[in-house]
């Protein structure tokens, strides 16, 4: 018989009842089973192989010939009991569309089903210190990937952004801090990820994850001088207030610093990398 590969240990040993109603009697006896057929025979389930039940249901743990049902309704011993990924028993030689939508449909409908849920993060610190200090420090509500997240820099009220590529996974409660160079170099206990942070006070700042802004800095496509805030985003640290509870997704509208920032003095990194909110 042509090797069957590797098989759970569901298969290699029929438990009562795998088989049929009448376990392990119903099998087929060694003078019983049906010929192999003069050319090989490949039903296809569905997906990736047929697998739609781990992997084992596919034509070739029949030596190459379709499928048999035996009493019960369940695939023969050998088989795993499972063909066409567990519908129900009405696997067969010719198995159709219904037995790859119970294989490959239903697990690929599984495999979008568990995605990760929506990114849910915000800017929770800005530093815009002397020099070239700077730092972003970025807070997630619920736990989040940062892949396919961005950090998006509007010079000068442009409406096209520099764009820096985000990576790594936070859990609930948990902290990202990009710094520049300088800053990383004074702080790397604070500092998760040195980079090149060129932003000043007069630039707005945008978070986005999947093409959707979570949180903005600013107002896109305006120019307010120096700095937002009379000054606030120049030479000063931002500490997002304990009561704001999501990101200030629409970047059209005016920056209002004072209901959601603290201002801070300049070089101010004493809570930088923590978020220091009692629940």
């Amino acid at each position: 018989m042509p090797d069957n590969g590797p098989m759970n240990d569901a298969t290699q040993a029929p438990s009562e009842g795998l088989t049929g109603e009448g376990g392990a009697d119903d099998q087929l006896a060694p003078s019983e089973r049906l010929p192999v057929a003069g050319e090989p025979v490949f039903t296809t389930f569905g997906g990736a192989r047929g697998d739609a039940g781990g992997g084992a249901a596919n034509d070739d743990a029949n030596g190459g010939a379709p499928t048999q049902v035996s009493k019960g309704g369940k695939g023969p011993s050998g088989s795993g009991g499972k063909a066409a990924g567990g519908a129900g028993g009405k696997a067969a030689g010719g198995a159709t569309a219904a037995a790859g939508k119970a294989g490959g449909g239903e697990a690929n409908a599984g495999a979008a089903g568990a995605s990760a849920e929506p990114a849910s993060l915000m800017f929770s610190e800005y530093v815009e210190g002397s020099g070239s200090l700077k730092a972003l420090e970025i807070y997630a509500w619920e736990a989040s990937s940062l892949e396919g997240c961005e950090l998006q820099t509007y010079f000068n009220g442009k409406l096209e952004p520099s764009r820096l590529a985000l990576h790594g996974q936070l859990a609930r409660g948990e902290v990202q801090v990009l710094c520049a160079t300088g800053l990383a170099t004074m702080l790397p206990l604070a500092c998760s990820r040195a980079t090149n942070l060129t932003f000043n006070g007069d630039d707005a700042l945008a978070l986005s994850c999947a093409g959707e802004l979570l949180d903005v800095i600013g107002q896109i496509g305006v120019d307010p001088g120096e700095a937002w805030g009379v000054g606030a985003t120049a030479d000063h640290t931002l500490r997002r207030r304990c009561e704001v509870a999501t990101g200030h997704s629409d970047g059209s509208t005016s920056f209002e610093i004072d209901a959601e920032w603290l201002t801070l003095g300049v070089d101010t990194f004493s809570d930088l990398g923590v978020r220091n909110c009692a629940p």
